[in-house]
């Protein structure tokens, strides 16, 4: 197995509701295979906060959008990417998919 870059899609609910924002991070793996890192991503617990009026803040994991192979990049080489619609983006501040 080799090291791997994963994209990965967060939403953010205030008060149990989901909001418009969306978190998509770069997580970087080293030896796991894509089952082994959705794995461990679904095992993290759920970044919370209360805000400035009391009201909790929540980061439910959504979605492991990609896992690619990542090895030292040529310069300027694109290392992480996704191609979605805008609908899907919607879909995924609004629901767990």
């Amino acid at each position: 197995m080799e090291q791997s870059l994963a994209i990965v899609a967060y939403r953010c609910e205030v008060a149990g509701n989901p909001t418009e924002s969306l978190d998509i991070q770069v997580r970087y793996f080293k030896t796991l295979s894509q089952e082994q890192i959705e794995a461990a991503l679904r095992s993290e617990p759920v970044c919370s906060y209360t805000n400035e009026v009391g009201e909790l803040v929540t980061w439910p994991l959504v979605r492991l959008l990609a896992v690619e192979p990542f090895s030292e990049p040529a310069h300027g080489a694109e290392v992480a990417g996704f191609i979605t619609g805008c609908h899907e983006f919607v879909a995924w501040s609004r629901h767990v998919t």
